[in-house]
């Protein structure tokens, strides 16, 4: 039995009220090894449509990823689960949407449906090729990170932490186009020279959907605070992750997630944070946060330390709206 705060039926009213957006999800890949449906609640993963809704979820960033044994014939593979996803959306019987713009997720909020915006992790599937990313966007795709882990044609992941690699022409190029076209540009995984490149590059904002902080705990995914706070500072959002792994070598909670959360808030403000679980992306949850519908926990803790109802709603829904009211378009 999971882990339930005191005031999680308040938190989930709070997420009733509001956009609630989580930055990040891989939850297609086990749909495409036959062993669940988004459709359908499961016992299985972290996260479906019918328990993201009981969580009080409005909008789930999902992610299409080609892993490196695809990276030879990474397209096929992304669009293989794009299509998997669209067509979860589609046998949803309206239950969920595919989400374009901001506007898109606030009809969802208020049509008590839950908006599917689409991520690619990794430029792999564009072989080089804008032409490949304008292709991903008449699709739906709205949001793309430049990398996973590894050095790949646009720019170097964190496995090259410590080189002095940044962006590549293409890079540079495809930063461009992602303005030019209205998709977000996603920093997780890039390594601290292309990350800050890119914020000197971007006419946008930009985000970082799934990381913590590397003050509270050093791990290499983890963003520092002069990261952090040049984040805010481009008018981007941080959504603070769910894998404990990032959080240190023990088993944590979900109050440890909410340390995080606080942590960047001191820095910068609650208008540059958000939820950014990872779900379905990880093995090694915190108690309290083993699925979605135990987000309001993290809420909930938040709400026990003192934090009030607008800067609840920016830090659930609100930023990520602003980020996408800018660059996909109202």
């Amino acid at each position: 039995m999971t882990e339930r705060h005191t005031r999680f039926d308040e938190a989930l009213a709070l997420h009733r009220r509001h956009s609630v957006v989580d930055g990040h999800a891989d939850s297609i890949l086990q749909v495409l090894e036959g062993k669940r449906s988004l459709v359908e609640r499961s016992d299985q993963g972290h996260l479906d449509f019918p328990r993201a809704r009981e969580g009080g979820l409005t909008a789930t960033i999902q992610t299409a990823w080609p892993a490196p044994v695809s990276y030879p014939v990474a397209a096929g593979r992304v669009l293989q689960q794009i299509d998997g996803l669209l067509g979860q959306i589609e046998s949803s019987g309206d239950r969920a949407r595919l989400a374009l713009s901001a506007a898109d997720v606030r009809r969802c909020q208020a049509d008590d449906r839950l908006a599917v915006v689409l991520n690619v992790e990794g430029a792999e599937p564009l072989h080089g090729e804008l032409a490949l990313l304008r292709v991903l966007y008449r699709l739906g795709v709205r949001v793309l990170q430049l990398v996973w882990n590894h050095r790949n044609e646009a720019a170097d992941g964190i496995v090259e932490e410590h080189g002095r690699g940044g962006l590549s022409a293409f890079g540079r190029a495809l930063v461009g186009e992602m303005n030019r076209l209205g998709m977000a540009l996603d920093l997780s995984h890039l390594n601290q020279p292309g990350f800050f490149e890119v914020l000197e590059l971007s006419a946008d904002p930009v985000l970082f959907t799934h990381g913590n902080c590397r003050a509270l705990f050093d791990h290499r995914r983890n963003l520092t605070d002069e990261q952090i706070r040049a984040l805010a500072a481009g008018g981007g959002v941080f959504g603070i992750s769910v894998v404990d792994a990032f959080m240190g070598e023990d088993h944590g909670d979900y109050r440890r997630v909410a340390d995080h959360v606080d942590h960047a808030v001191q820095l910068v403000g609650p208008e540059h944070v958000g939820y950014g679980s990872d779900f379905d992306g990880t093995d090694r949850l915190p108690r309290g946060l083993e699925g979605v519908s135990q987000l309001p926990n993290l809420t909930a803790e938040l709400l026990g330390r003192g934090y009030d109802e607008p800067s609840l709603a920016k830090i659930l829904g609100g930023n990520y709206l602003r980020v996408f009211e800018r660059v996909f378009g109202a």
